[in-house]
């Protein structure tokens, strides 16, 4: 009887953590999670590195009614320069569950005096019954989602969404709760 107990046991324990692991398609390229997404059945989300390392990209895994699914979301490109994932968070917008995620790029360009170290976008993307995650909202929806870091004769300006409360604090005025 102990050692039918002690294989249930390694057994669930294999079980749980292939399941805690099983995003994306390379757990050392690992760069966020993975996060635990109460979303979806057994959902987590992480980012990974692309295998040429130069984009990362968005994955999302849970089990649905016809087994597990495991998919590329969105991939943030190389701009100039690689993508940062910055922060990502969980909120709800106008009624629906979104995972949020503030990507940064470190340009450094310089035009006119004015230093811009660096590019920051702001993306959010709906929880659908069906299909796991679809973008809701970016740059080209909304442009306050993207923007610059400057510097100007030795004083700077950050872009000015550039933490998760104030991401959250101008998503939810604007868009709802």
């Amino acid at each position: 009887m102990k050692g039918i107990i002690i294989k249930v046991i390694a057994l669930s324990m294999l079980l749980v953590s292939s399941l805690v692991y099983a995003c994306g398609d390379n757990p050392n390229a690992m760069v966020q999670g993975p996060f635990k997404d109460s979303a979806f059945n057994n959902g987590v989300i992480c980012f990974q590195y692309s295998p040429d390392k130069r984009d990362i990209d968005f994955y999302q895994s849970y089990l649905s009614v016809n087994g597990k699914v495991n998919k590329i979301v969105d991939t943030f490109s190389y701009s100039d320069a690689p993508a940062e994932v910055f922060s990502v968070f969980f909120t709800t917008i106008a009624g629906k569950k979104n995972v949020v995620v503030l990507l940064r790029w470190n340009v450094n360009y310089f035009i006119d005096g004015v230093k811009y170290p660096y590019h920051y976008e702001v993306k959010a993307y709906n929880a659908t019954k069906d299909s796991g995650y679809e973008l809701f909202l970016d740059s080209d929806r909304d442009s306050n989602l993207s923007g610059f870091q400057t510097k100007y004769n030795e004083k700077g300006s950050n872009y000015k969404l550039d933490n998760v409360s104030k991401i959250k604090k101008y998503l939810h005025n604007k868009y709802g709760d």
